[in-house]
């Protein structure tokens, strides 16, 4: 499969998501839920302006897939899923499980007609059957829900060090002696997927290593996550500062980092706890 991106649908797209969805869902009745005004250009930006979400997969600067989805009271749904391309649909289902995650929700549901491929193709995707309902036509759908991993930043465990070794590119050797204060880990499940630790910088200012995650989990925003809870834990722990490296990693949330108050200072990010003392500043 080429390779393919993907990102939040925008306004900008709505003639050509709009004529996506006309092009694959040719012969669907369209009384099926959502697709009247996914078909429509300007029905369609009206859904984006009324809060409803899309992802749009994209190669060679040409939309080749779309799916809407949505959190209804902790569970995370999707609907509208169509692809031109193989796996594209695929990617984007992915996407919906990763974006559930990421906002801690462990269920994702959809529903497909019982009476087509679909069932089969989600099956090895992960989503099972869990109820039927009858349309007024005489047709059958299958909601289908996934159980997703619970994606956690959490202590690190003694039988983290293996991961922590190789993902942080340092001897595990210290990690398999017991928990090391300050060091924390982003946990996909069972799964280590990224490092993040705190140590004394001195004169009450925290170092925060900056935070080092698996290729598969980047793009995701992660890193914001993970140096929440690092910060947490320097100011549970009486810094008055915190500082963290300026990657290119951070750097590219560079708004989303002052939102959570940490500020540049030449190649590192600054976090204040709380305001210096004369003590503090001796």
């Amino acid at each position: 499969m080429p390779n393919v991106s993907l990102r939040p649908a925008t306004a900008d797209d709505a003639a050509e998501v709009a004529a996506l969805y006309r092009r694959v869902f040719a012969d669907v009745p369209a009384s099926y839920p959502g697709l009247a005004d996914a078909q429509d250009p300007g029905r369609f930006s009206l859904l984006l302006q009324t809060g409803h979400a899309f992802v749009v997969a994209e190669t060679g600067g040409r939309i080749v897939a779309a799916v809407r989805h949505q959190d209804d009271e902790g569970i995370a749904t999707f609907d509208l899923i169509a692809s031109e391309l193989p796996r594209a649909g695929r990617e984007l289902a992915r996407r919906v499980d990763h974006l559930a995650q990421d906002r801690g929700i462990r269920l994702v549901r959809t529903r497909v007609p019982e009476a087509s491929r679909l069932p089969d193709v989600f099956a090895r995707w992960g989503y099972l059957p869990i109820a039927r309902h009858k349309s007024d036509d005489g047709s059958t759908d299958l909601v289908l829900e996934k159980r997703v991993p619970l994606l956690t930043v959490r202590d690190q465990r003694r039988s983290d060090a293996d991961a922590i070794g190789s993902i942080a590119k340092i001897d595990p050797w210290t990690f398999t002696q017991g928990v090391r204060p300050g060091w924390f880990v982003l946990a996909d499940g069972d799964r280590v997927a990224g490092v993040i630790s705190v140590s004394d910088g001195k004169g009450g200012m925290a170092a925060i290593m900056a935070p080092v995650i698996l290729p598969a989990y980047e793009g995701r925003g992660l890193e914001l996550w993970m140096l929440e809870r690092a910060a947490g834990y320097a100011e549970t722990n009486g810094y008055h500062s915190a500082t963290v490296p300026a990657t290119p990693a951070l750097a590219i949330h560079d708004r989303a980092l002052e939102d959570r108050r940490w500020f540049r200072d030449g190649d590192a990010y600054v976090r204040r706890f709380r305001d210096l003392d004369p003590v503090d500043s001796d």
